[in-house]
């Protein structure tokens, strides 16, 4: 160990293992700043995340329509076009509309709400709504004579008091008023929670035989919703999609789920990084009081300094104290910050201590998701600005004459 370390030694522990209070102020003020930083980087994340997972998700990548929402028939050679592109996992025919559900409960009387209606064939290839299944099972065939099965969101199920078995009844919003079709029994056969609440409370799946008796359509369908192997490429394959349909479906429209939700979803990053810079000036407010200690302590050690020098000590080795001693610091509250801002991060993701109102904010707890570069870059900023504020002062002590400053001692 070198001379320099035993002076840092003996500056930060000055008596025995107690360091000085201005020290911990400013290890806690680097701390803070740190914790806060990686929390809002873990919450905006989560955020990004959140929205990626549930409207991603649960919503196709690519929807391909007719134009004014004209209904579309014989598309069984339109889906297996599609399937065809070496970047689409799966596509479905869907019908899409809306109506509301009547349930009757016991001592209530009837339960209504207004739904969004998926019809949709077979396997939904176009969703992962089957993993987010938490009761009973994916199955939209007919259960008994003239009952289809139902799946329905959790949120939603318990505003109308049913459950997995439960026998509701559903009516859809024809487009065309003079036909208005009449209430269909359904049966519950599972429930689906996302932890979005627009979905919970609001989306259900019907089977595409059933929409389209309930509408009266025969075999028509609104659109055909498709997966993609990487859903940040859906602009991309859109076009590609859109050229390979226009020589024999001119009529048919890919669009992305870029094109209608992208822009919250960079919105979310835009916020994540624009809250990054300003949550900074926290750690520069603490970089300040590093100037202040070591500032202090240059001012307190002139003679010492002085000694040292005169002694032969370097200018170089005397800036190398100071300079390590505020990365020392720093690096003492990077490490605070980092496992308090982790530890917080940890106990909402795990317990959720920190809930919100579905119907106000659509998710009902504080999303976290922790991503272990964000703590690295926090960290190595903090890092570095404790040691760009640590050079003036460490400049300071190596440029005293050592004359002056044992002048007066």
């Amino acid at each position: 160990m070198g001379y320099e370390w035993i002076i840092i030694k003996r500056h930060l522990f000055s008596t025995g293992r107690r360091i000085g209070l201005t020290t911990i102020i400013a290890i806690i003020g680097v701390g803070l700043g740190v914790g806060a930083l990686v929390i809002t980087l873990s919450v905006m994340n989560g955020y990004a995340d959140m929205i990626f997972d549930r409207q991603v998700g649960i919503n196709p990548h690519v929807t391909v329509r007719r134009p004014y929402s004209e209904r579309i028939e014989n598309y069984a050679p339109i889906v297996q076009l599609l399937e065809k592109h070496p970047e689409v996992i799966g596509a479905n025919p869907v019908i899409e509309t809306e109506g509301y559900v009547l349930n009757r409960v016991k001592d209530v009387g009837a339960v209504t709400s207004g739904v969004l209606v998926r019809g949709v064939d077979g396997i939904v290839k176009s969703s992962d709504i089957a993993h987010h299944i938490t009761e009973g099972k994916m199955e939209l065939t007919r259960i008994e004579d003239n009952a289809f099965g139902m799946v329905i969101g959790k949120t939603l199920a318990k505003k109308l008091g049913a459950s997995v078995g439960s026998k509701i009844r559903l009516l859809v919003a024809p487009k065309d008023l003079t036909n208005i079709p009449p209430l269909r029994q359904y049966v519950i056969t599972g429930t689906f929670e996302t932890g979005f609440y627009e979905f919970d409370a609001s989306l259900i799946y019907v089977s595409l035989a059933a929409a389209q008796r309930d509408l009266q359509w025969g075999d028509l369908v609104t659109g055909i919703q498709v997966r993609l192997v990487n859903a940040f490429e859906a602009d991309r394959v859109s076009v590609e999609l859109r050229e390979t349909l226009v020589a024999t479906y001119a009529d048919m429209f890919p669009t992305s789920w870029m094109y209608a939700q992208g822009n919250l979803y960079a919105w979310i990053w835009l916020q994540k990084w624009a809250s990054f810079v300003v949550l900074s000036l926290i750690v520069v407010v603490a970089g300040f009081n590093i100037i202040s200690i070591l500032t202090m302590a240059v001012n307190e050690r002139r003679r010492e300094i002085g000694i040292l020098k005169a002694m032969g000590a370097a200018p170089k080795s005397i800036a190398q104290i100071f300079s390590r001693e505020g990365l020392i610091i720093g690096a003492s509250g990077v490490l605070f910050g980092n496992i308090l801002g982790g530890g917080l991060c940890w106990i909402q993701k795990i317990y959720a201590p920190i809930s919100l109102a579905g119907d106000v904010y659509f998710i009902n707890a504080l999303p976290i998701t922790i991503n272990i570069l964000d703590f690295a870059m926090t960290s190595a900023l903090a890092l570095l600005l404790c040691l760009v504020f640590a050079r003036w002062p460490a400049k300071r002590a190596a440029n005293l004459d050592p004359v002056e400053a044992i002048r007066y001692e």
